[in-house]
C-alpha cells in the first residue's frame, strides 16, 4: 500500500509534478530531464531520489546504443488519491491500481462497449486506421468518465448532508459533548462498531468508552453485545 506521507511529500514540487507528467509519455534519463526542465542535473537528481524513495519512480541502466548505458526514469505504479475535505468530514483515499485484465463493466453499458472495443482492437495489428479508433475511444471514455465523476459528486455531497444532519440529530439528543461524538461516530459508520473501533477512531481509552455506554444505554440510544455496540 502506498505511503501517504512519502507521496503527497513528493507530489508537494512543481518540479517533481512536472517530472512525473514528462515520464508518463516516456522513460527519460537524467540529462533529458535537465535539459527539457532548464535545470542542473544536481538539482533534478535530487528530485529524482527523493521520488524514487516514495515508490513512485524506478530506474535502470539501459544500452543507448552509443557511449555508456544510461539510467533510465519511469514511473513505478499506478496509484489513486482522493482526499476529501468538507466540515463534516475529512478522508484520504490512497490505493493501488492493480494492472489486470480488465472485466466488461456490465451494469454501465456505455463503458462496458469500450471496454470490450478497445479489447478487441489489441488483438488486431498496429496501423494508422486503428491508432484513430484508440483516439475516438479515449474520446468516449472522457465522456464516461465526466458522468462517472458528476454522479461521484453528487453522491459525496449526499453523503456530507448526512453527516451533517446526524451530527445535528446527536447534538439535539445528548447534552454531552463526547456523548455527541459516540453516536455521530456509530450512525456514520454502519451502526455497529467494536469498543476498541470506538477508542481508536475518538482517541479515547476503552474504559471511558464503556462508561458512556452506560449512559446512552439508559438514553435508549445503543445496546453493548459483549464488545459490540449497535446503535439502537
Amino acid at each position: 500500500m502506498a505511503d501517504p506521507d512519502k507521496i503527497f511529500l513528493a507530489l508537494k514540487s512543481d518540479t517533481r509534478r512536472k517530472i512525473l507528467s514528462m515520464l508518463a509519455s516516456e522513460p527519460m534519463y537524467l540529462t533529458q530531464l535537465a535539459f527539457n526542465l532548464n535545470l542542473g542535473q544536481q538539482a533534478i537528481f535530487r528530485h529524482l531520489q527523493l521520488l524514487e524513495e516514495s515508490g513512485l519512480l524506478d530506474s535502470d541502466f539501459k544500452d543507448a546504443g552509443q557511449g555508456a548505458p544510461r539510467r533510465y526514469y519511469q514511473i513505478a505504479r499506478a496509484v489513486r488519491v482522493e482526499v476529501q475535505i468538507s466540515p463534516e468530514m475529512f478522508d484520504i483515499g490512497m490505493f493501488d491500481v492493480p494492472r489486470i485484465e480488465i472485466k466488461t463493466p456490465k451494469d454501465f453499458p456505455e463503458l462496458a462497449e469500450i471496454v470490450t472495443k478497445c479489447a478487441e482492437l489489441g488483438k488486431t495489428p498496429n496501423s494508422k486506421e486503428k491508432l484513430s479508433v484508440y483516439s475516438n475511444l479515449l474520446k468516449d471514455l472522457s465522456k464516461e468518465l465526466n458522468k462517472v465523476n458528476i454522479a461521484k459528486s453528487i453522491a459525496e455531497a449526499t453523503y456530507s448532508n448526512i453527516r451533517r444532519q446526524i451530527r445535528a440529530i446527536a447534538f439535539d439528543l445528548l447534552p454531552q459533548r463526547i456523548d455527541q461524538r459516540i453516536i455521530q461516530t456509530l450512525a456514520s459508520r454502519g451502526g455497529e462498531l467494536t469498543i476498541e473501533d470506538l477508542s481508536l477512531i475518538l482517541n479515547l481509552t476503552e474504559e471511558t468508552i464503556e462508561e458512556r455506554m452506560i449512559e446512552l444505554d439508559k438514553a435508549g440510544l445503543i445496546k453493548l453485545e459483549k464488545k459490540n455496540v449497535l446503535l439502537i
